[in-house]
């Protein structure tokens, strides 16, 4: 099918097809916060607000650490954390929030040399927000990047680095966020939370949690030890993912998915989010796609029924089995 072709404006929809996959930026895009849904019993965004307002109001770091499979939301999430953070902290509109995000490509199993390479950024953030550094920290990050492998810091010595950071960062009106995605040694969990426990920032880890040597495995005295808050992102429910569905809708109302089915439609087996809304896009830009007619929607040639929408689902599955 050419999606150029796909007809979006008949369902009134402006800026393409809703149901697009992709991770959500709420701290780059203000918008990107509307769009991240609490679905029922899925991700329980009350808690996690009031962790970082607590936090944020007694000047101590937020940690949370997030676990789930692929397309299930982590980045996301992580993204919505610092957001909630640096809206709690901000001071108003000359507040300035800066991040450090360690990638999936960025992660090794040397905790040690994951965390300078935090702190030095955090460095070069300050720098180009045009955040003083005052010349004892200066010289302490100086320190730090001639150290040598052999000559490594104390990891208290990285947690008084980490302080002044907080220090310097709260006498300018300005705050910051870590973010390691996919972490691959529970050595860094254990340093990250230890060097930043006495400043004020939030820190957020995503835990793959695929069991194969690349990712970490947690175990239950792991978790419980966890310093912060745990939030586990599994598959969605069939009530979850029409949820999704209406919840996306932005064009013009009602949602033309069915209700009942799609509930039906995605009872064959669990979807995570990510799989979910791939699905939910395929589906309207097929059903764009088959309609041969100029009226625009509400009309039944543009609506998704539930006998529609299992025989497009189970061919979907068939043609991707095969």
């Amino acid at each position: 099918m050419d999606i150029g072709e796909v007809r979006y404006e008949l369902y009134g929809l402006r800026s393409g097809n809703p149901y697009v996959c992709r991770p959500l930026d709420a701290v780059s895009l203000d918008a990107d916060h509307e769009l991240l849904l609490p679905l029922a019993g899925f991700i329980q965004l009350p808690a996690i607000e009031t962790a970082v307002r607590e936090a944020a109001d007694a000047g101590r770091p937020a940690f949370f650490l997030i676990t789930g499979v692929g397309k299930s939301g982590r980045t996301s999430l992580a993204n919505h954390i610092m957001h909630l953070y640096r809206k709690a902290t901000s001071t108003g509109p000359g507040h300035t929030f800066v991040t450090h995000r360690a990638g999936r490509t960025d992660m090794t199993h040397d905790a040690y040399a994951m965390m300078c390479s935090t702190l030095l950024s955090l460095r070069n953030r300050m720098n180009a927000a045009a955040i003083s550094v005052p010349p004892d920290l200066r010289a302490r990050f100086t320190e730090l990047s001639r150290r040598t492998t052999a000559d490594r810091m104390d990891d208290y010595d990285l947690q008084d680095i980490a302080g002044s950071i907080g220090a310097t960062f709260a006498g300018r009106e300005a705050g910051f966020g870590v973010c390691y995605e996919d972490v691959s040694t529970k050595k860094l969990i254990t340093l990250a939370t230890r060097v930043f426990e006495d400043t004020a920032c939030v820190v957020v880890f995503t835990v793959e949690t695929y069991d194969h040597a690349n990712t970490v495995q947690l175990t239950k005295a792991d978790r419980e030890q966890f310093a912060g808050h745990v939030v586990d992102l599994g598959t969605l429910t069939p009530e979850q993912i029409c949820e999704l569905a209406t919840g996306r809708w932005n064009g013009r109302p009602p949602s033309p998915f069915q209700p009942e089915g799609v509930k039906s439609a995605f009872s064959g087996r669990p979807y995570t989010i990510g799989q979910a809304m791939r699905h939910l896009q395929l589906l309207l830009d097929f059903r764009l796609s088959e309609y041969d007619k100029d009226d625009p929607w509400p009309t039944e040639g543009l609506h998704m029924s539930e006998s529609w929408l299992r025989l497009r689902m189970w061919q979907g599955e068939k043609w991707n089995a095969g």
